[in-house]
């Protein structure tokens, strides 16, 4: 076993080519070894760059909003008539159906945004959740600085607004009916 700097620095393949270190040259390999001049060579100990990698465009980010027993209860009900229309009892289809009425309520506001007024925002401490897709995410964010608002706050606003004033017909809005 060397246990010189050499030893150390080097790999044990590089060890065997040193001149000196064969035990036919000098009798005893640990003192010829101690003997030799110490070589370092340039050992990068500096750690590798680390990669950053590009965030995945579906990726989702969790909202949650507050709610107050009867809005739960007519986000439930949206719940239910999403899962009788996919048929799958196994999924919890609460989140899903409130991130549809989430990017239902953008696309709304996007084009009437004065049918969104200023709603009484109170923290009831029961939430429900919505998962924004990334694009959606940042277009709250844009929405919540133009309003002074937070993103809860913000999407506390989308949500009930569309759930108590409803889907508007965008081609009926425009025609005057």
């Amino acid at each position: 076993m060397n246990t010189s700097l050499n030893a150390i620095l080097r790999p044990a393949e590089s060890m065997k080519k040193i001149p000196g270190t064969d035990k036919k040259e000098h009798g005893n390999s640990n003192i010829s070894q101690a003997k030799q001049p110490v070589v370092t060579s340039a050992v990068d100990v500096t750690r590798p760059k680390q990669r950053t990698r590009k965030e995945r465009s579906d990726k989702k980010k969790d909202i949650k909003f507050p709610v107050t027993p009867a809005q739960r209860e007519e986000l439930r009900k949206l719940a239910k008539e999403l899962r009788i229309e996919k048929m799958d009892p196994t999924r919890k289809f609460e989140t899903i159906s409130n991130t549809l009425v989430l990017k239902k309520a953008l696309e709304q506001y996007s084009i009437f945004p004065e049918r969104y007024p200023p709603l009484v925002y109170s923290d009831t401490g029961q939430y429900m959740h919505a998962e924004a897709l990334l694009r959606d995410y940042v277009i709250i964010e844009e929405l919540a600085i133009k309003l002074n608002l937070s993103i809860r706050k913000t999407v506390y606003r989308l949500i009930m607004n569309y759930i108590y004033r409803g889907e508007v017909d965008s081609n009926a809005y425009r025609e005057g009916r």
